[in-house]
């Protein structure tokens, strides 16, 4: 299985680039594992800018993607209970698990449609760009709950 995250826009704050990157880098130890930034609206109107932004996410989406969305009113999942979700969908056959956080805005009620599971990453704010280092380090952190290794503590 391929995970594939999606992410709006480029992650700007070079810490959490770097923290991005040296996730991604020991993610793909497990398994393939890769970003795909898609470009943020330069629209100033809210609505087109959720059309945009959905729209080109809608583009990378195959028919055969088991699809994740990061939103706040989505379920919230303990480190065990990712890594379980995670395994479920390497058995199953998943041939990509996409990971999508969209932009400021939010996304379109059809890319909610396409959506298999909402993920909410905590009950607190983040911005967009941090929740991209959360997400990655989470994604790696459930690869080492899977191989029984020391990186997680309960």
């Amino acid at each position: 299985m391929k995970i594939e995250f999606i992410f709006i826009g480029k992650t700007t704050e070079p810490y959490l680039n770097e923290g991005i990157t040296t996730y991604l880098k020991r993610l793909v130890n497990y398994l393939p594992a890769e970003i795909l930034t898609i470009p943020a609206s330069s629209s100033r109107l809210r609505e087109k800018i959720i059309e945009e932004e959905s729209r080109a996410i809608l583009s990378k989406i195959q028919p055969r993607d088991f699809i994740v969305l990061l939103d706040e009113r989505g379920k919230e999942l303990t480190s065990r209970q990712l890594a379980a979700f995670i395994e479920k969908q390497m058995v199953a056959g998943t041939n990509r698990l996409l990971m999508i956080t969209g932009g400021a805005y939010g996304v379109s009620d059809e890319v909610k449609q396409k959506v298999h599971y909402t993920l909410s990453a905590s009950k607190f704010t983040f911005t967009h760009q941090m929740i991209r280092l959360l997400l990655t380090e989470q994604v790696y952190r459930a690869m080492t709950i899977l191989k029984n290794e020391s990186y997680h503590h309960d």
